[in-house]
């Protein structure tokens, strides 16, 4: 999204501005906005900005209620001509680093926070959002030095501290550490802040080789998170477990999904579906890295398409169409522009393999498997930024894990050869072979060198394998459950015919 900037250096005459009306209309604005009123503070803000289009007042309150009322696109051409006009307003930047960054407008985001820091250095919010926004993009030792900054500060100590441990462990020193335990370990700590320490805390005691001490933090932020989803009745994981195993039944219920040919035609889609840290971030940077394919994230658009039994058993042709043209719409409302393909990661997308099948008949449905154990071990090693509220105990992992494969095994059955299984392992054992079979063959696309460099590109990425997909394939997570095999007897039970048959014959 661009806006045309107005240069301050070229204002027109003060002869061709109605001052006063601009001042009585900016004074209403605010009368109305302090009353609460703002559909009539904008209308008036709205005049003011008409009648002096170079006074910064109107444009910036105006972009104010935009972002009040949820409504951040709009804001951003607001705000962007707000900076232009006013270059040393620090809340003109700020705020248009917000905007930019709920769209997912990364690089503006971080252009738009540096000249805000750079106006007011003490702005510790601003700091905050920079520092998650370079981790986005990769930017890791910017990132970095942005969390070591809020460090040093005793207000964003611990929260930086967390952040820096996920992202770098080996940045944490002693002190440091010490100073992660003590907080963590300490009753008054806010609860979220207490939590984060102990995943964090593993993390850093993993990169050390002290796996016991590891798996101790892991555990205990488990229990704090698993409480604290049990006090809420809408996060209770024992109802969502009963929700989503009626949406498995219903799934499992219909032997075939209905017409697989009637969708639409276009194949632009490729779906990554499966279960959470399976490697499905690895696949989509890959596959992303390719002139011809752009990343959409989790978008989780067609679970939000399919609410209340939208595309039923017996939807004809034209309602099926329908759906997917509206998939595609909310694809272009998140930067799509309706030429290449796009990567949508919504891993849950495993439930809806039959509405994909027949909404879009030529789309790629690849299907991300890694080895159980790792799979569920790096899930309970997660904290996970939203939802997942069935992932923070051992035996419920487990059971998931095994529901999952039943569903995946359904669609085979139901479908077959519709999905393309993607094996973790032989990824890493061999990944030039494997890429090259990726993007060639399972997705059909030509050949482009860019996808071996997969870690080199640019780009967001917002999940919490960031710092990981920077680097080239590397093999030190596989086999990392039998580093904590003696504590995940839970699991192991739990996962059934998908346990390590070295540990069901014990």
């Amino acid at each position: 999204m661009r806006a045309t900037r107005t240069d301050p250096s070229k204002r027109r005459p003060v002869s061709a501005r109605d001052l006063a009306g601009a001042a009585r209309w900016l004074d209403a604005g605010a009368a109305h906005a302090t009353a609460g009123r703002l559909a009539q503070a904008a209308e008036a803000y709205a005049r003011a900005e008409r009648a002096d289009p170079d006074d910064f007042r109107a444009p910036f309150s105006l972009a104010t209620i935009d972002l009040r009322a949820g409504r951040p696109a709009e804001a951003l051409p607001r705000l962007r001509r707000v900076a232009a006009l006013k270059p040393d307003l620090f809340e003109a930047h700020h705020n248009l680093g917000g905007a930019a960054q709920m769209v997912e407008l990364w690089d503006e985001a971080a252009s738009a926070y540096q000249r805000a820091l750079a106006l007011r250095p003490d702005a510790i919010e601003t700091r905050r959002n920079l520092a998650i926004v370079l981790a986005v993009l990769g930017r890791i030792e910017d990132a970095e030095a942005e969390h070591r900054a809020l460090a040093e500060d005793s207000r964003t100590r611990l929260w930086a501290l967390t952040r820096l441990a996920l992202l770098r462990p080996a940045a944490i020193t002693d002190a440091d550490l010490g100073d992660m335990r003590r907080a963590a370990e300490f009753a008054a700590t806010d609860l979220d802040t207490r939590i984060g320490l102990h995943f964090a805390l593993g993390e850093v005691l993993e990169r050390r080789g002290r796996e016991d001490e590891a798996f101790a933090a892991f555990a205990a932020g488990n229990r704090l998170k698993r409480a604290a989803l049990d006090a809420r009745p809408e996060t209770r994981p024992a109802a969502l477990r009963a929700t989503h195993a009626e949406s498995v039944r219903r799934v499992m219920a219909a032997p075939r999904p209905g017409d697989v040919g009637a969708g639409l035609s276009t194949d632009a889609p490729i779906f990554i579906v499966g279960m959470p840290r399976s490697g499905s971030t690895l696949l989509e940077q890959i596959l992303s890295s390719h002139p011809r394919v752009m990343s959409l994230g989790e978008t989780a658009a067609l679970p939000r398409l399919l609410e209340d039994g939208a595309l039923g058993d017996d939807a004809g042709q034209a309602i099926v169409r329908a759906l997917g043209r509206r998939y595609l719409e909310a694809m272009r409302a998140r930067g799509w522009r309706g030429v290449g393909r796009f990567v949508d990661k919504t891993l849950e997308n495993y439930l809806h393999v039959g509405a994909i099948a027949r909404m879009f008949p030529h789309a790629v449905i690849l299907h991300a498997v890694r080895d159980p154990m790792d799979t569920c071990l790096s899930c309970y090693r997660q904290l996970f930024a939203t939802g997942a509220e069935t992932l923070y105990d051992l035996a419920d992992i487990g059971a998931e894990y095994v529901v999952y494969r039943e569903v995946m095994a359904h669609w085979a059955r139901a479908l077959p050869g519709r999905v393309v299984e993607v094996d973790h392992e032989a990824l890493v054992a061999d990944p030039e072979g494997r890429i090259r079979w990726l993007v060639t063959e399972a997705c059909g696309l030509p050949w482009n060198d860019a996808c071996l460099a997969f870690h080199a590109a640019g780009g967001a990425v917002r999940t919490a394998s960031s710092a990981q997909v920077r680097q080239p394939i590397f093999r030190t997570s596989l086999d990392r459950w039998r580093r904590y095999e003696a504590h995940l007897g839970p699991l192991i039970a739990a996962l059934g015919p998908y346990a390590p048959k070295a540990a069901t014959d014990l």
